[in-house]
C-alpha cells in the first residue's frame, strides 16, 4: 500500500511540473543561454489578446518546440497560431535577445505584448519568405527583475501546404544574451554552410564548366555545341548559388520558386541545343518533345508548389524522366549514326535516367509509404556522407557534366589536330602553286604580257601559263577549276603539269584541251575546270580554243569565241578554234570569273559590262578595281599588248629554219 501511495504521489509530482513546464528559468539555470523547447501553450486561432503577458493560457494544449503542429495532434491543420512561453529573466543580464532558427511559414514574435520582430507577411496579404536563424533583441524596458518574460509567436501555416507535414515553430528557439545569440546563429551558419558543402562544389563545378565551354567557343565560334554548353552550365551555375544563397537571404517563397522553376527550365533547353549541335542533327521529333516535356515539367512543379496538389509534383518527376529520355535517345540514334563521340554520353545520362526513374517511383503512394521506399529515399539523398553529404541527383549530374567536358574538350583537341595536319597539307600545296604560277613571265619579241595573280584564300583555283615558242609567239593558258582550297590546288597542279607537258608535242590549242580534258575525266570526282588556250604568233595572228571559259576582250569588245564543254565534264569533247589578228597597239585582255563575279555589300555583281568597260586598262587597275568593288573568288587577269618594235619587225623578217635535205 505504501508503494502504491509513493508511486501516485511521483506521478502527482510529475503532473505539475508537465503543468508548470511553459515557463523556463534563466535565473535557476545561470546561462547566458536557454534552449526554449518548452513546453509551450499553444492555441488555434487568432485574437490580438493572446499576446498580452496578462492573459490566462492555462486551458491551450502544450506542444514542444522541436517538431511541427502536424505531429503533435494537429494534422492537416492551416491558418493561424499561437505559441507563448513564459521565461524568468536573471536579475543581472547583458542585453538580450530571442534566436528563432526557423518558422513555418510566417511569423510574428511578442514580448510582453510587445512586436520585437517579424518573418515574411500575415493575413489578410500572407507572404512566405525563407529565412533563417533570426535574432530578435528584446528592448531592455520589457525586463523587469523577478517577472516572467511573455515570449508570445503568432505563427501562419498556409492552406496550400495542409497535405504536407509541417506548421509551428521548430527546431527549439532559445534565449539568451545578445552577443551569444549572435555568435550562435554564426555558428549554425557555418554548420549549414559546411552541410551544404556539395552544393558549393557543384557550384564551382558549374561555373568552372561554362568557362571551358565558352571559352571553346570563342576558339571555335563556328561549332555551336561549345555554345550552347557553355550557356548551359552558366544557367546551371545561376541555378545552384541561387538555391545556395536561398538559405542566407531572407527570399520570398512564391518569387524563389519561380525564379528556380525558370531557371530550372531555362538550362534544360540550352542543354538540348547542346545535345543536337553536338550530334550534328536536325530538330525533329524528338526535340520538340523535349521542349514539350520541359514545359509540362515547369507548368506541373509550379503549380505543386503553389496549389499543394501532389498530383502535380507526380506529373513534373514523370515529365522529367522524359526529357531525359528523349535526350538518352538522341544520343543513341547519334550512336547508330556513326557520331564517334556519342557513344562516350550514353552512360551518363543513362544514369541520370535511372535516378530520375527511382526518384519517381518511390513518389508512389504504395512505395513511398512503405520501409522499403524510405530507406531508398533515404539512400538516394545521402549515398555519400564523407566528408559531405552528396545527393544521387548531385553525383549523377556531376558525372554529365565532367564527361561532357571531357568528350569537349577531346573533340577540341582532335579538330585542333586535323586542322594543324590540314594547314601544313595547304602551306605545301600553296609552296607548290608558288612553283606552278609564274612569278616572272619571259619576254615575247613584239609583245608586252602582264599578269597579276591574286587568290581569295591562302591556296586558289585559278591558274594561267605563258610559254614562248622556238618559232616566236607563245602558247599562254588560263582557266578556274570548280571548287576553293587544297582539292581546287592539286587539281591545279596536275593542269599546269599536263600542259607544260603537251606543249613539247603540240601547239594546237583544241588538241592540248582535248588531252586535259581526257586528263580531268580520270582524276575530277565531280568537279570541272573552265580553261582557254590561246596560240600567239609573231605577226599578231592568235588561235584559240575555249572550254567554257569567259571570252577575252580586245580594245573594250569581247571576242566571240564558239565554246566547247568545261574540263572534266565529258568525255569526246570537241573545241573548236577561231582565228583573232591583234594589230599593232592593240591589248588582249584574258579574266577569270573572280572580276566578272566580284560582289558588293549590297549584293550587286561587278558583272560583264563593268568588266569590258575598263578590259582596255592595265592588269593592276583591272584586278584593283573589282578587289574593291567586293573580291568573292579568286582573280587573275593577264593582259597582252602587241608592239610595233625593231624586234618585232626582225622577227617577222628571220627566215624559217630549213628542213635536212633528203638523203
Amino acid at each position: 500500500m505504501r508503494v502504491k501511495s509513493f508511486a501516485f504521489l511521483l506521478c502527482l509530482l510529475s503532473l505539475c511540473e508537465f503543468a508548470c513546464g511553459q515557463m523556463v528559468n534563466m535565473e535557476s539555470s545561470r546561462v547566458t543561454m536557454s534552449e526554449l523547447s518548452g513546453p509551450w501553450r499553444f492555441h488555434a486561432g487568432d485574437s490580438s489578446a493572446w499576446a498580452d503577458s496578462t492573459f490566462d493560457d492555462s486551458r491551450w494544449s502544450l506542444l514542444t518546440a522541436d517538431k511541427p503542429w502536424s505531429e503533435q495532434g494537429y494534422q492537416g491543420y492551416t491558418g493561424m497560431g499561437w505559441y507563448r512561453l513564459h521565461v524568468v529573466v536573471p536579475a543581472q543580464h547583458e542585453p538580450l535577445a530571442f534566436y528563432l532558427p526557423n518558422v513555418h511559414e510566417s511569423c510574428q514574435v511578442f514580448a510582453n505584448g510587445r512586436l520585437i520582430g517579424q518573418v515574411g507577411e500575415m493575413p489578410p496579404r500572407p507572404r512566405y519568405v525563407f529565412r533563417n536563424w533570426m535574432v530578435f533583441s528584446i528592448p531592455d524596458d520589457l525586463l523587469v527583475a523577478g517577472q516572467p518574460l511573455l515570449i508570445a509567436i503568432r505563427v501562419w501555416h498556409s492552406p496550400l501546404l495542409a497535405d504536407r507535414p509541417g506548421g509551428g515553430v521548430y527546431p527549439v528557439p532559445r534565449i539568451g544574451s545578445k552577443s551569444a545569440m549572435e555568435e550562435w546563429s554564426k555558428l549554425q551558419i557555418d554548420e549549414t554552410s559546411w552541410q551544404n558543402a556539395s552544393s558549393i562544389l557543384e557550384l564551382y563545378g558549374n561555373v568552372l564548366t561554362a568557362l571551358a565551354g565558352l571559352g571553346l567557343f570563342f576558339m571555335r565560334r563556328r561549332e555551336r555545341e561549345y555554345l550552347w554548353f557553355g550557356l548551359s552550365q552558366l544557367v546551371w551555375a545561376i541555378f545552384s548559388a541561387y538555391g545556395f544563397f536561398g538559405n542566407f537571404r531572407p527570399t520570398g517563397h512564391d518569387d524563389f520558386f519561380l525564379t528556380f522553376s525558370i531557371l530550372f527550365a531555362v538550362a534544360t533547353l540550352f542543354q538540348v541545343e547542346f545535345i543536337v549541335a553536338f550530334l550534328r542533327q536536325r530538330r525533329g521529333f524528338i526535340y520538340w518533345a523535349i521542349v514539350l516535356c520541359v514545359l509540362v515539367s515547369t507548368f506541373a512543379n509550379l503549380n505543386a508548389i503553389f496549389t499543394g496538389n501532389q498530383v502535380f509534383g507526380f506529373t513534373y518527376s514523370i515529365a522529367s524522366v522524359g526529357t531525359l529520355s528523349c535526350e538518352l535517345a538522341l544520343l543513341f540514334i547519334g550512336t547508330k549514326k556513326g557520331n564517334v563521340d556519342a557513344p562516350l554520353l550514353l552512360l551518363p545520362y543513362f544514369v541520370m535516367l535511372c535516378d530520375g526513374v527511382v526518384s519517381t517511383l518511390i513518389e508512389i503512394p504504395s512505395i513511398a509509404g512503405s520501409a522499403g521506399g524510405e530507406a531508398i529515399r533515404q539512400f538516394l539523398n545521402a549515398p555519400i556522407r564523407w566528408p559531405f553529404t552528396f545527393s544521387a541527383s548531385q553525383l549523377a549530374g556531376a558525372f554529365e557534366m565532367f564527361a561532357v567536358l571531357f568528350v569537349l574538350v577531346h573533340r577540341y583537341a582532335r579538330s585542333r589536330k586535323d586542322e594543324e595536319r590540314m594547314e601544313a597539307e595547304i602551306e605545301a600545296a600553296r609552296v607548290v602553286q608558288k612553283v606552278l604560277i609564274p612569278q616572272d613571265i619571259p619576254p615575247i619579241p613584239g609583245f608586252q604580257v602582264h599578269t597579276v595573280y591574286k587568290p581569295a584564300g591562302h591556296v586558289g583555283g585559278d591558274f594561267f601559263q605563258v610559254i614562248p615558242l622556238e618559232s616566236g609567239g607563245a602558247l599562254i593558258v588560263i582557266g578556274d577549276v570548280s571548287g576553293k582550297g587544297l582539292p581546287a590546288a592539286m587539281t591545279v597542279s596536275l593542269l599546269v603539269g599536263t600542259f607544260r607537258t603537251l606543249v613539247h608535242y603540240t601547239s594546237s590549242p583544241k588538241e592540248i584541251l582535248s588531252a586535259m580534258n581526257q586528263r580531268m575525266l580520270a582524276r575530277s570526282k565531280d568537279g570541272f575546270t573552265t580553261c582557254l588556250v590561246l596560240r600567239l604568233d609573231p605577226d599578231g595572228t592568235m588561235t584559240i580554243a575555249n572550254a567554257g571559259h569567259i571570252a577575252p576582250y580586245v580594245g573594250s569588245r569581247e571576242v566571240q569565241l564558239v565554246n566547247g564543254l568545261p574540263l572534266g565534264l565529258a568525255a569526246g569533247t570537241s573545241y573548236p578554234e577561231i582565228e583573232v589578228s591583234l594589230a599593232p597597239e592593240d591589248r588582249l585582255t584574258l579574266v577569270t570569273d573572280g572580276v566578272v563575279e566580284a560582289r558588293s555589300h549590297s549584293g550587286e555583281l561587278f558583272g560583264f559590262e563593268r568588266t569590258a568597260a575598263i578590259s582596255d586598262e592595265s592588269a593592276e587597275k583591272i584586278a584593283e578595281a573589282a578587289q574593291a568593288f567586293g573580291q568573292e573568288d579568286d582573280i587573275t587577269v593577264l593582259s597582252l599588248t602587241r608592239r610595233d618594235s625593231d624586234e618585232f619587225r626582225k622577227a617577222l623578217k628571220k627566215p624559217p629554219a630549213l628542213s635536212p635535205a633528203p638523203a
